[in-house]
This record gives C-alpha cells, sequence and structure tokens, in this order.
C-alpha cells in the first residue's frame, strides 16, 4: 500500500477503531453496567409483584398466562397503535397507563427509575 492510501487507511481506521475502544467497555461486558441492568431487573421483578395501591392488581395477577402474558417478546412489538388510548404508545406509556388503570396507582414520569427497572423486568420474561 503507498503513503497516501496508507494515511487515508488511517484517518478512517484510527477514530473508528478508538471510538469502539471507547463504546464497547461502557456497553455489554462492562462490571458496572451489568450491575446497574440487574440492579434495575431485580427492581422491576418487585415491583411487577406488588400493586400500585391497596386492594388493586399487581401486574403479574393478569399477565403470567394466556393472552395478556407478558413477556419480552411482546414488549419487543413496542411502539404501537393503542385502541383504548387511541394512538401510538411506548412501552413505558402502556405499562404506566396500566398502572393508572388497572392497578390504581398515580403513574410516573416517563423515564422514571421505576418504569425503566418494570421494562427491564418484562424484557426478562419468556
Amino acid at each position: 500500500m503507498n503513503p497516501p492510501k496508507m494515511f487515508l487507511a488511517a484517518l478512517v481506521l484510527i477514530p473508528l477503531g478508538l471510538s469502539l475502544f471507547v463504546i464497547v467497555p461502557l456497553a455489554e461486558g462492562d462490571a458496572k453496567a451489568d450491575k446497574a441492568l440487574e440492579d434495575a431487573r431485580k427492581r422491576g421483578q418487585v415491583l411487577y409483584k406488588q400493586s400500585w395501591k391497596k386492594g388493586a392488581k399487581a401486574c403479574f395477577a393478569c399477565h403470567v398466562r394466556g393472552p395478556n402474558k407478558l413477556t419480552g417478546r411482546r414488549l419487543k412489538t413496542y411502539p404501537k397503535y393503542d385502541k383504548a388510548l387511541r394512538k401510538v404508545v411506548t412501552a413505558q406509556e402502556k405499562i404506566n397507563n396500566m398502572i393508572k388503570t388497572k392497578s390504581g396507582g398515580a403513574g410516573l414520569d416517563l423515564g422514571h427509575a421505576d418504569l425503566t427497572a418494570l421494562e427491564a423486568y418484562i424484557s426478562t420474561l419468556k
């Protein structure tokens, strides 16, 4: 390879290689990131099994079997159109709506740690 082509290759590959070097350790395989995700899933599992208001049903009461069963695969179908809400909703919007309408909770701000934890836990369900 002649020097101009080597220089061009270096200009393209070095920044790409450096960005991969910086990004990969912070994502999958990073112990701190893995622990944060596992903690969120554990928190989500607790939330999935508790009601949001005294006397109301918890998520798992309706979503462990049959056509309402929640799975990670079902979660991946979002965003999608929700007939009841008459709009396209994200998974967090759907979960939040269920908390408000079916479990008697006040609902949470989108992006709230508890909504994210529920989403993380549901993604593990089969």
